[in-house]
């Protein structure tokens, strides 16, 4: 874990000139506009890739508040950021997220306000969520197939992600993006099924290579790899060549669609086509850690900037400095990592 002195001034300047129009770039020129903030390290579910160790994670002393989560987002929010995906662990596990969406809708500038979740609780949620200010959603679905889905979740049930699917679609959500983390042995057949859920409804399948963030052994790593190029492979050998759709350049995916289907396909391959060159991103861990890069152990503890006199001010001052401090590429080497993914959220 790596620690910066921050210096102090900054934050004060930059809130006096807050104006519309304001961007902010590090070092290598990259627009940083988006942000992950992880309120939670617990999940109601145990997937393999995610969860590896079968850890019960509870919510640990010193967790983000509505608060805390407000001030971060308001900091942001004067550094021209403006969009902010509420991941987990699960995000759902948390009461106050609607009261964190809600904030998040009232900062100038923040326009696009989503949230990351595997399903089981977004049915019963959804609509105090929408209330709140939710524009969209992206949902884990590992498998179509119950036990397929239900052995690489350690026990979910994907009749619950489903209705969570029919349930975003009802309230009028979109994108309603579908993620998938394809692993060699566990759901490489589920490829082509996934697929089909595109073709009659707009949903928007991504397909994201496994990640070595679980600290797997890296030989059992790599025999479990699927690159996006067989991902790829496998859907077009069934439904013919994929046409190419413009897509924003900062997302990670490079998106598709089955000729005449009326949602897209996405391959994210931070392994065999890294996209650091455009990534947009900070991270805010639930325990008060700002990440500028998600495959490297890089991270600055900003506890103290949420406990300052004046915590935006100090806020804007960690984001500068994380800024300065993102790197230009991640490592996509199986690695040791201080964290596995279910503590540095998605």
């Amino acid at each position: 874990m790596f620690f910066y002195p921050l210096p102090s001034g900054l934050g004060r300047s930059m809130v006096a000139r807050r104006g519309k129009g304001m961007k902010l770039l590090d070092n290598y020129g990259r627009l940083i506009k988006d942000l992950r903030i992880s309120v939670t390290p617990r999940c109601n579910l145990h997937c393999l890739y995610c969860h590896p160790l079968g850890l019960e994670m509870a919510e640990p002393p010193g967790t983000l508040t509505v608060e805390e989560v407000d001030h971060f987002l308001e900091a942001a929010s004067l550094l021209g950021l403006s969009a902010v995906r509420f991941t987990g662990g699960e995000p759902l596990v948390r009461k106050e997220l609607p009261q964190m969406i809600e904030r998040a809708r009232s900062k100038e500038g923040i326009e696009d306000v989503a949230i990351t979740t595997n399903g089981l609780l977004f049915a019963k949620r959804a609509k105090e969520l929408v209330q709140a200010g939710l524009n969209r959603v992206n949902i884990s679905l590992d498998a179509i197939t119950p036990e397929v889905f239900t052995r690489i979740t350690r026990g979910g049930k994907v009749e619950r992600v489903l209705e969570a699917i029919e349930t975003a679609l009802e309230l009028g959500l979109h994108p309603v993006k579908l993620n998938a983390v394809v692993i060699r042995g566990m759901n490489e057949e589920e490829v082509v099924p996934l697929a089909s859920l595109s073709l009659d409804r707009p949903l928007h399948m991504r397909y994201i290579e496994y990640m070595h963030l679980d600290n797997s052994d890296p030989e059992e790593y790599r025999r479990r790899f699927v690159s996006g190029k067989e991902i790829r492979a496998r859907i077009e050998a069934v439904f013919g060549p994929l046409e190419p759709v413009p897509h924003d350049p900062t997302s990670p995916a490079r998106v598709f669609r089955i000729p005449g289907a009326q949602g897209t396909l996405g391959f994210i391959n931070p392994v065999t086509e890294p996209f650091c060159s455009n990534c947009s991103r900070l991270r805010l861990t639930s325990d008060k850690k700002l990440r500028p890069c998600l495959l490297t152990d890089l991270e600055m503890d900003i506890s103290w900037a949420f406990a300052a006199e004046e915590p935006v001010e100090a806020l804007v001052d960690a984001i500068l400095i994380a800024t300065n401090r993102k790197p230009a590429f991640g490592n996509t080497l199986p690695t040791m990592r201080e964290r596995v993914m279910l503590g540095i959220g998605g």
